[in-house]
């Protein structure tokens, strides 16, 4: 098995986990119920995340790889997804010290959870989907 599709499943189960954070906490927030499913919702998003981070750390070392190959002859794709996919790491970084450390700015968890999905939503279909389409297409 290629790189490439190493990538794409590990891609693929990093959209699938982004989605599982974002749909609980819309439904946390969004649909408020009794504390019971609250609280069930809360320890789904929290797992997500751990799983999350667990599936972005191989991918990086993959993207780092990658850029060390490439050198200056990254395409203007690959500029972009670089360049997302440092915006993905800093904002998750961001959310991680708020949620754990800096509690007192909790308020803005839930732009940064959306941030984080959105990013990662657009990283995975320029990239990703591009190579799944092409794949397919043929």
């Amino acid at each position: 098995m290629s790189d490439y599709w190493i990538k794409t499943i590990l891609a693929s189960l990093l959209l699938g986990t982004g989605l599982v954070s974002f749909l609980t906490m819309m439904a946390r927030f969004g649909r408020p119920g009794d504390e019971i499913r609250s609280e069930r919702l809360r320890k789904i998003h929290k797992w997500a995340g751990y799983v999350f981070i667990a599936l972005l750390a191989p991918l990086a070392y993959f993207g780092v790889n990658f850029l060390a190959e490439m050198g200056d002859g990254l395409s203007p794709r690959g500029t972009f997804h670089f360049v997302l996919a440092m915006a993905l790491v800093a904002v998750l970084l961001l959310k991680f010290l708020i949620v754990k450390t800096y509690r007192q700015l909790l308020r803005y968890a839930n732009t940064l959870g959306m941030t984080l999905f959105t990013l990662t939503l657009i990283i995975f279909l320029i990239t990703a989907g591009y190579f799944l389409v092409q794949k397919l297409a043929v």
